[in-house]
């Protein structure tokens, strides 16, 4: 479901009907250079492709290059992932008080709370 130019409480009732059902959801709206876009995929599985790491050989080499990691960018390997994305209505009431959300507020744009 993509909604665009509704209401918050509309979004957030559509929102969690879409949660409860496992539906995907989509909003975001956009006012002149600021906007705003939210996902909420419910749970989410996918798969990422990385390099693969190649094994050091023992004995050969010595010092703190062969302990390092080498990653072959010839050959990949595929990794399962799983990510739970939280409801429109949790992701509103942050509470931006208060020590845990000091690391946060610094990393937040202002704009987001002008379209608060």
């Amino acid at each position: 479901v993509c909604l665009t130019c509704c209401s918050r409480e509309s979004m957030v009732r559509i929102n969690q009907i879409c949660h409860k059902n496992g539906v995907k959801f989509f909003t975001g709206d956009v006012f002149g250079y600021h906007g705003y876009m939210f996902a909420d995929l419910g749970d989410h599985e996918f798969v990422e492709e990385k390099p693969k790491v190649a094994k050091v050989g023992s004995g050969v080499e010595d010092g703190p290059e062969a302990k390092r990691a080498r990653l072959d960018p010839a050959e990949t390997t595929m990794v399962k992932k799983r990510l739970e994305f939280c409801p429109l209505r949790e992701a509103l009431a942050v509470e931006w008080r208060g020590e845990k959300a000091t690391a946060a507020l610094r990393r937040t744009a202002p704009d987001y709370f002008l379209l608060q």
